[in-house]
């Protein structure tokens, strides 16, 4: 056994549970990153440091009706909306790195994975009006876009190193004429 056949992507990935679960949790680390990171810039430009934490954080702890006064910057809501927004994008990283590894056996999966992409992108809104349209005032759409886009392309290009079959699969998928053909 050489030395580059112990150090080959593929024989790292033949670990199985546990390079899911690392992948997982890196993706979804990135994923959360990207977010944050963006609104934080985002709420400096706007001279209110952590203004969006404290918002959703307010209507996660207290309710929609909160967040339609006046929000405070209180580190409880910004840590409480922090831990959840970190653990949901976890979760999200988990599924995207276990779906990326069936894709890996079947590339029909693809097309499961934008699915679930985009369901994420719409049901972010279909919560947002759900806990009041307050929020729909003070979190502007763009910028949710904007920071999804950001985490999408973070995770999918990491996901994508990682598995670098994944981007042969697609362009076969779309040289076979897509899914029907599959």
């Amino acid at each position: 056994m050489t030395i580059d056949h112990v150090s080959s992507p593929a024989h790292v990935r033949e670990g199985g549970a546990s390079d899911i679960f690392l992948d997982g949790l890196f993706t979804g680390m990135i994923g959360a990153l990207a977010v944050a990171i963006w609104f934080l810039v985002i709420d400096l430009m706007n001279g209110r440091p952590f203004f969006t934490p404290a918002l959703l954080g307010t209507v996660l702890l207290h309710g929609s009706q909160a967040a339609a006064q006046s929000i405070a910057i209180a580190p409880v809501e910004v840590a409480a909306y922090t831990a959840f927004h970190f653990l949901a994008f976890l979760l999200v990283g988990l599924a995207l790195s276990y779906l990326v590894t069936l894709f890996e056996r079947f590339p029909i999966m693809f097309f499961v994975i934008l699915v679930l992409f985009l369901c994420l992108q719409v049901g972010f809104f279909f919560l947002n009006l759900a806990l009041g349209a307050q929020l729909l005032g003070k979190l502007s759409p763009w910028s949710v876009i904007v920071g999804n886009v950001l985490a999408a392309v973070g995770m999918a290009a990491f996901l994508w190193r990682r598995h670098p079959s994944v981007v042969r699969g697609i362009e076969r998928l779309w040289a076979d004429g897509g899914p029907e053909n599959s």
